[in-house]
């Protein structure tokens, strides 16, 4: 079952194989969860929020899911959306990093001195994310999740060249922000 694909999985699940869904859910909760995390700028409470209610929804709609693209990009406009109604259901434009979220645990296999170097390195990069125009800020975040031009395309219900330029747009700004800011 691990190898099947994903409608083999939908339709299994619908037909009362639950064990099908869980095998859908293993296969997508870390992309997911890594998306909207970074989506929400580390707000790992909100992240949690709309993770949960994008699965509540995922089951509800799967009975009547028609195969018209690839699952994942499904999956990822359902979060989307869910995380778009939080922001106008919250009435802010953008969430606030919350830094007391995730316990700060150090890795003790490595030296003190790197660890502190790829968190200042981790900081700088995700304030020039935070930067970034929204759309362009989502696109990136995907394409990080491994999605393809076409998936977030469907995802944002825009052109693939759109898609296309937005990363463009996304790269070179980074580059500018973080020009002299990361060795």
């Amino acid at each position: 079952m691990e190898d099947a694909d994903d409608m083999v999985l939908i339709k299994a699940y619908t037909a009362g194989n639950e064990r099908a869904f869980e095998v859908l859910y293993r296969r997508y909760r870390k992309q997911l969860y890594g998306y909207l995390y970074n989506l929400m700028s580390g707000n790992a409470s909100e992240a949690d929020e709309v993770f949960e209610e994008t699965w509540i929804k995922v089951i509800d709609k799967l009975p009547s899911y028609r195969d018209q693209g690839k699952f994942s990009a499904w999956l990822f406009r359902v979060a989307r959306n869910i995380f778009i109604d939080t922001v106008r259901r919250n009435k802010r434009s953008a969430l606030p990093l919350e830094t007391g979220d995730l316990p700060d645990v150090p890795d003790w296999s490595r030296r003190p001195e790197r660890e502190l170097e790829d968190r200042e390195t981790a900081a700088v990069i995700a304030e020039a994310l935070d930067q970034l125009p929204a759309d362009q800020k989502e696109v990136f975040l995907l394409r990080q999740q491994e999605l393809s031009f076409k998936e977030i395309a469907e995802i944002q219900a825009c052109p693939v060249n759109t898609v296309l330029g937005r990363m463009h747009y996304a790269v070179r700004n980074l580059k500018k922000l973080l020009t002299g800011k990361v060795n």
